[in-house]
């Protein structure tokens, strides 16, 4: 309690008021992000139940742009308090240099976690390519030469217009299969040429045989998908045949995300390796940076948005340790198909929640000092939106869409988040005046 004459302390009690609410919306996505890489010992979330949250995420991020940041944009001066009318030409300026460094940053960190998965494979490459075209240099040869021998990349275009004749006659195929108009035929020919594509890939790129630890977890999933088949015949029922194809479905594509080094996604965790398999025990780094790099932008907008306002902040934090409850589920499963290290699993999956709370931190505290220059609090502003906008459309309703489909259940979810928004945004501007 403090005296009302005093204003020095009345100051530090909101100010402490002000940093414990703020920690508060940032602990609750780091400590969900801690939660979902603990859980990974033991469950991986259904796949409708993990589209429903999506969706459900989506439409509060949606109620939080458009109901709390959208109008700090249309409103500049409302928004930053200024005592003198900010130029038009700023803001547009801000507005676009915002956009702009936010695109390049999700797309970067989005292309940086694709890559991550391929980073050993790519990276054998490189250096075999960098120790051809060094002792080509020496040589006195072109840089710009051809990477394999004159003899074997003769074989290689050889064998590749084999292949072209082969996609050819799959395209003529279809061509007719399209005429005729039977869904089967068509499907069944546009596999087999994506087939045809993929071998023609593989016989360009000349990758390295399957390692041992791949190609022991693709035989534990070999069986696992004889047991799937073996449940297709015992169905009795249309919905547990569909759940039986649905399960036969999705080991099929694991089996052959391993021949094609699948990406990391943060939505989609890793399966558990057994007991028998071999890991690399090297870490990906690349993927360590990217949700590192993610978890810290998230905390940044946290603390942006608690800046502009408690509502807005608040929204974020919910739709934010939803999300990071899934990302510390994929990145602990990835980390956990790694190594069998558990000072090293620890200290990984630990790294991204600290660094959430650190910058959301760090996101109020440079919103409050940008609020003295209005053009660069509207460019954090116009950031946090596209950053927002691209997790809902990039990833969340993407995402979404690939596990339910056209599912009414799970698309209705989108808006309950949507009115659960609305409803707190209104809530909170009655409890805080």
């Amino acid at each position: 309690k403090f005296s009302p004459e005093c204003d020095t302390e009345r100051k530090i009690f909101v100010l402490q008021t002000t940093m414990l609410t703020l920690l508060l919306f940032a602990l609750a996505p780091a400590l969900a992000m801690l939660l979902g890489s603990i859980a990974v010992f033991w469950v991986r979330v259904p796949g409708m139940l993990q589209a429903a949250t999506q969706t459900f995420s989506a439409g509060i991020l949606i109620s939080a742009v458009a109901g709390e940041l959208y109008p700090l944009l249309s409103s500049p001066q409302n928004s930053v308090g200024a005592a003198e009318v900010v130029p038009e030409w700023q803001v547009y300026v801000a507005i676009s240099v915002g956009f702009a460094v936010s695109l390049v940053l999700m797309f970067g960190m989005e292309h940086l976690a694709g890559s991550a998965e391929e980073e050993e494979a790519e990276s054998k490459a490189l250096v075999r390519s960098l120790s051809k075209a060094i002792a080509r240099s020496f040589s006195g040869e072109s840089l710009g030469a051809p990477p394999l021998p004159d003899a074997e990349a003769g074989k290689v275009l050889e064998a590749f217009r084999e292949e072209v004749a082969e996609l050819q006659h799959g395209v003529g195929r279809l061509q007719a299969s399209l005429l005729a108009g039977s869904c089967e035929d068509i499907d069944k020919i546009v596999h087999e040429v994506s087939y045809d594509v993929d071998r023609t890939k593989r016989h360009l790129a000349q990758p390295e045989p399957l390692d041992e630890a791949n190609l022991a977890r693709m035989q534990f999933h070999g069986e696992e998908l004889r047991d799937n088949a073996d449940n297709l015949g015992l169905q009795t029922s249309v919905a547990g045949a569909r759940r039986a194809v649905r399960a036969f479905e999705l080991t099929l594509q694991h089996i052959h995300g391993h021949t094609e080094h699948q990406k990391f996604r943060r939505w989609a965790p890793a399966r558990m390796p057994t007991v028998q398999a071999i890991l690399s025990e090297k870490i990906s780094w690349p993927l360590v940076c990217a949700v590192c790099t993610d978890a810290a932008v998230d905390g940044f907008l946290i603390g942006l948005a608690f800046t502009a306002s408690r509502s807005s902040g608040l929204c974020m934090s919910i739709a934010t340790s939803l999300e990071m409850g899934f990302l510390g589920l994929s990145f602990s499963a990835s980390v956990q198909n790694m190594t069998r290290s558990v000072p090293k699993h620890v200290c990984l999956v630990v790294m991204p929640p600290v660094l959430l709370t650190l910058f959301g931190v760090c996101g109020h505290a440079s919103g409050k000092l940008l609020k003295a220059n209005p053009a660069l609090f509207i460019g954090f502003i116009s950031f946090a939106i596209v950053a927002l906008l691209f997790l809902v459309t990039q990833e969340l309703l993407a995402e979404a869409r690939k596990l339910a489909g056209d599912s009414k259940c799970v698309n209705v979810m989108f808006f309950i988040g949507l009115l659960v928004g609305i409803f707190l945004e209104k809530f909170l501007q009655t409890l805080l005046g």
